[in-house]
Formats: C-alpha cells, sequence, structure tokens
C-alpha cells in the first residue's frame, strides 16, 4: 500500500498554495495600496502638491506594472495576468512593510537611518520575491527571472522617490551588499530547490508548473502527461450487482478496483461519475479498499476503463438474498446481504477513517472463501474524516467481519424487491457534489424496507452520518448506511483538505431533506427484481505506489531546503535593518 504519510505530506503542501487572496482584485487592491503607502512614508514630510503627483505615478506604474510583467514574463508555462497581480501584491507589501520595520529599528536602536536606505533594502526584497516567484511558478529560466524580477521595482524606485540616489551611493552600500547576498540566496534557492526530486523528478518546479495549470486554469495536458510517464499497466477488478426489476432500468451497485484520483480535472477524478453515466445513471458507485495508488493517470485511461466495462462477465445470478446482518464495535460498523452467496459488505467507522489497508480485504475474502461464499464486495463507506487505523483496529475491524460473515451464514434467503432514485431527477444541487448528486437504492425484503444512501462526494463532514440516518429512522425510513463515492471531481477549493465534503457548505437540513425525499422516491419505485453478479478485468495504466512517495520526497526536500534558505535570509534581513 501507498504510503499514508506520502499522501499527508503532499495535502499539507498544498496548503501552501491557498496564501495568495482568492480574488486577483483584492491582490490589485493590496498592490495598490502597498505603493501609495511607500510614496506617503517617502514624502510625509513635502509639500501636498508634490506627494499628490508622486502617488499618481505611483499608481500608474503599478497599473502599468501588471502588463509589463505579463509582456515580459510572455511564454513561459504559467503566465496569467491574475497571477502577475498576486505577485504584485506580495512584493508591494513586503516591500511597505520592510519600510516600517526599519522606521521601528531606528526608533528602537536609536540610528538615524533615512528612508531611502529601508526603500532601496525593500527593493531588493520585493525583487528576490519576484524572482522565486517567476522561476517556480512561472516556470521561467533563472538569468530572465533575474533580469524581469528587478525590472519594475527598479521603475518604481527611481522614478518616485524624492532623493537622487546615484549622488550618494556611498551612503547606501551596506543595504546595497547585504540586498545582494539576500537576492543570492535565492538564486541558490531556486537551484536546489528545484532539483530537490532528482533524479526521480528532473524538476520539481515544473510539477508545481502543471498542477497549478490543472488547478487554476483545468488545463490537464501537462500534469496528465507528467502521471502517465511515471505510471504502470497492470490489471484491475471491478465487481457489479446488476438488479432487472420487472418493466423497468437495470440498477447497478458498482466496486470498481479503481480509486478516484488523484485530483479535479486529472484523470480519473471524477471516475465514480463517469461509471455512473455508464450505466444510464441508475448506480451506485461504492469506494473499494483502494488507495491512491490504483488512480488512473490520464483521461486517455479512464475511457479505456469504461470500454472494458462492456466485457463484464456473469458469475452469479438468482432472485433472492438474505435481511441486512449489521454487526457493530465501539467505532466500527459493518452491513452485509447475501445475495445466494454472492456477498455486499459495507464497512463504515463513526469517527471516520482513511482508506482502509488492503490486508483487511484479502483477510475478509479469505474468510467468506472459507464458509464457502462464491463472492464478495468488500466496500469502504468513505463517510467521515479520519486518520489511518492502527494495527489494533485492523484486528477488531477483522473479528467483527468474521463474526457478521458467521451471522449473515445463518439466514434465510427471501425474494426481493429493488427500488432506485437519484437526486438528478429532483432537482438538489449541493456545492460538495460531483455530477452523479445523491443516490438512493431500496431493498424490499419480507415487506421491509432497507435503505443504502450515496453521495457523489469526496466524504462526509463528521457526525453527518449519525444524523442523517438518526433523523431518517424519525421519518420512519429504515436507512442502513450512508456510503460516499470519494469522487475527487470537487478538489481544487480553498480549504485545509483542498476538497468540500459533503456538509461543509450545504446546510445539515438541506442534507436529510434531500436524503428524505429521494428515500421516499425510492421506495415509491421498488419493484420485483433479479439478481446478476459480474465481474470485468481492466488492463489500464495506473499511478502506482512510487509517485506519491517521489512527490512527497521532493516536496519535503524542497520545503527542507526553503526552509533554511528563509532562516538565512531572515538572519540578512534583520541584519539589514540594523546595520543599514
Amino acid at each position: 500500500m501507498i504510503s499514508e504519510d506520502s499522501v499527508t505530506d503532499i495535502h499539507r503542501r498544498w496548503y501552501f498554495t491557498l496564501i495568495n487572496p482568492s480574488s486577483y482584485r483584492t491582490s490589485a487592491a493590496i498592490a495598490l495600496i502597498a505603493a501609495l503607502g511607500i510614496i506617503v512614508i517617502n514624502y510625509n514630510s513635502y509639500p501636498g502638491l508634490e506627494l499628490t503627483i508622486h502617488l499618481v505615478i505611483a499608481f500608474g506604474i503599478t497599473i502599468a506594472g501588471f502588463f509589463l510583467d505579463l509582456f515580459l514574463l510572455r511564454g513561459t508555462p504559467s503566465n496569467k495576468i491574475t497571477k502577475v497581480i498576486h505577485v504584485a501584491a506580495f512584493s508591494s507589501s513586503l516591500w511597505l512593510v520592510t519600510i516600517m520595520l526599519g522606521i521601528l529599528a531606528n526608533n528602537i536602536f536609536g540610528k538615524n537611518s533615512d528612508i531611502l536606505t529601508y526603500s532601496l533594502g525593500g527593493m531588493f526584497i520585493a525583487s528576490s520575491l519576484r524572482y522565486g516567484i517567476f522561476v517556480s511558478v512561472f516556470g521561467s529560466r533563472i538569468i530572465r527571472s533575474i533580469l524581469i524580477a528587478f525590472v519594475l521595482p527598479a521603475i518604481f524606485f527611481f522614478s518616485i522617490l524624492p532623493i537622487s540616489f546615484s549622488s550618494n551611493v556611498e551612503d547606501h552600500l551596506s543595504v546595497i551588499i547585504i540586498g545582494s547576498s539576500i537576492f543570492a540566496i535565492g538564486i541558490v534557492w531556486s537551484v536546489l530547490a528545484d532539483r530537490a526530486g532528482y533524479p526521480y523528478l528532473k524538476s520539481t518546479f515544473s510539477v508545481l508548473q502543471a498542477f497549478l495549470s490543472a488547478w487554476t486554469e483545468n488545463k490537464q495536458e501537462k500534469m496528465e502527461d507528467i502521471f502517465d510517464s511515471r505510471s504502470i499497466e497492470d490489471n484491475v477488478r471491478t465487481r457489479l450487482l446488476k438488479f432487472e426489476r420487472v418493466g423497468n432500468k437495470q440498477v447497478f451497485v458498482v466496486l470498481p478496483d479503481i480509486h478516484p484520483g488523484p485530483f479535479n480535472p486529472i484523470g480519473g477524478s471524477n471516475l465514480p461519475q463517469k461509471v455512473f453515466n455508464f450505466f444510464d445513471n441508475n448506480a451506485i458507485v461504492l469506494h473499494s479498499i483502494s488507495d491512491h495508488s490504483k488512480n488512473l493517470p490520464t483521461t486517455i485511461e479512464v475511457n479505456k476503463y469504461l470500454e472494458s466495462l462492456k466485457k463484464s462477465e456473469i458469475r452469479n445470478s438468482g432472485a433472492e438474498c438474505t435481511l441486512p446482518v449489521q454487526t457493530q464495535s465501539n467505532d466500527f460498523s459493518l452491513t452485509c446481504i447475501d445475495f445466494r452467496s454472492s456477498v455486499l459488505m459495507i464497512i463504515s467507522k463513526d469517527g471516520g477513517m482513511e482508506d482502509l489497508p488492503y490486508t483487511i480485504r484479502e483477510k475478509i475474502e479469505q474468510f467468506a472463501k472459507d464458509l464457502g461464499y462464491s463472492d464478495i464486495m468488500v466496500a469502504d463507506a468513505h463517510n467521515a474524516l479520519g486518520s489511518k487505523i492502527s494495527d489494533e483496529e485492523e484486528t477488531v475491524l477483522t473479528e467483527l467481519a468474521i463474526k457478521a460473515l458467521e451471522k449473515l451464514k445463518e439466514q434465510k434467503y427471501y425474494s426481493y424487491e429493488v427500488g432506485y432514485s437519484n437526486s438528478l431527477s429532483s432537482g438538489f444541487k449541493f456545492a460538495e457534489l460531483g455530477g452523479a448528486g445523491i443516490g438512493v437504492l431500496n431493498i424490499r425484503i419480507n415487506n421491509q424496507d432497507h435503505l443504502i444512501g450515496w453521495s457523489d462526494s469526496n466524504n462526509l463532514i463528521n457526525g453527518l452520518r449519525i444524523q442523517i440516518l438518526r433523523q431518517l429512522k424519525e421519518a420512519g425510513i429504515n436507512m442502513l448506511e450512508i456510503c460516499s463515492s470519494d469522487t475527487h471531481s470537487s478538489s481544487g477549493k480553498r480549504t485545509r483538505q483542498g476538497y468540500y465534503a459533503l456538509g461543509n457548505v450545504t446546510t445539515e437540513k438541506d442534507i436529510v431533506a434531500a436524503f428524505i425525499e429521494i428515500s421516499q422516491n425510492a421506495m415509491s419505485k421498488t419493484f420485483a427484481s433479479s439478481f446478476s453478479y459480474l465481474d470485468t478485468y481492466s488492463q489500464v495504466k495506473l499511478m502506482g505506489r512510487d509517485q506519491f512517495d517521489n512527490y512527497a520526497s521532493a516536496l519535503n526536500k524542497s520545503m527542507n531546503i526553503t526552509k533554511v534558505s528563509l532562516a538565512i535570509t531572515v538572519i540578512f534581513y534583520v541584519a539589514m535593518l540594523i546595520i543599514s
């Protein structure tokens, strides 16, 4: 199984991509305010007319600078006006902060350095930041980034400051030396950080640029090319329960041994919706015992996988099933139904959990085989946020599964009816949902309704599952379990996880109301049914275990290099404020 630490590390690093303002308009305002602030500080003792003239000049240079940077960076992989404006906001703000800290240093240390000194230091700091972003995010080459980094700050500095710099350069020699040193540290950082993933990754920055292009512009080609070049062809299994209803459409329960991901819009991120659509929007697509190593790297592989589903083979069929068996421990809940020796098992944990380990599935499948079951579909309900289960919890879960299968073996078989309804026909549209919406499968056994709820979402917020089950029970609806598809089509959101879990945006009241209405629709459309258990094997490329470990390793090394570089930079920065 892929190292959980690798995925966790990547998730943690993701959060650093969210530090810029959510709107380029906000960044433009910040850049303008900072630029005007620099002028006000430098001209606070000058006549009002001169201050006004320089404020207008600063305003014009800042606005024109957006387009100047855009022009100078043309042809780079990630050049875009919104990104240019974000850079301006950060660099101008840092320039203003440097001047203000310089004034503070004057007061603390009893110095008498003029504001021009700190304005010059701010120019170097702003240029250094611009360089770092241009070379890493925009993909500009080192020499080009160095030149572009200085152009706009130099224009700003020499055009608006009230004192001639050339006449007293000796007075500012220390700040020039320290500022140049800080810039040099940035150059060394860029070389080392970019090679942090070597030899597995030739360029860490190229991966960053491809990721940002996919995330911010929905351009997946570069990222998919990177993933595809490192993916390995494998044979993966998909299990299906097909319900044939009298006079109605077929309904499918699908369990692909493929994991949705890696993130929108790359590869199989919206796989559950694709599968849902493949089965004529009459399916629930459950989360198998799988992890991100089972991601499809490209849309080409997704299409290849869907085409392979046409070759499904029937392994078992019948028209009877048992009543559901549910077993519980302090943390886990298991729901099992036996369709004439083909078992559907859904595993849930109240406190939430990461993707379950393969060893769980292997143990359960072996025990089911020992008990004489022909097939078993082991699904992860994926309905709360949590961490990887411990070895002790794995033991508890395995014992609970064995107990459930033993109890299931004692149950009688009954004929049954099946109903299905989906939110696509009900008008519910929630921000957290993928294109397959919310679905409810009803299995009426011995005149009793047993429902399984499903949402095409990346998990549920903690506690929501319990509230849905409780409130549906109060409404007279016997909902056995709530599952999510773990779709990654909703990724790219400005949250710590990088996605919206169901309940992050939509209120509990609205979600419960949706499940009640869809459940009632499913119960009203329940008809006599038979089943077929089918298997499909698909030869497709998967991302594999090594990719995420390599990316995480490169990110961690790059972050460590960045931390050291920042620490050294801070030392020089403080020295510049004190010495200059």
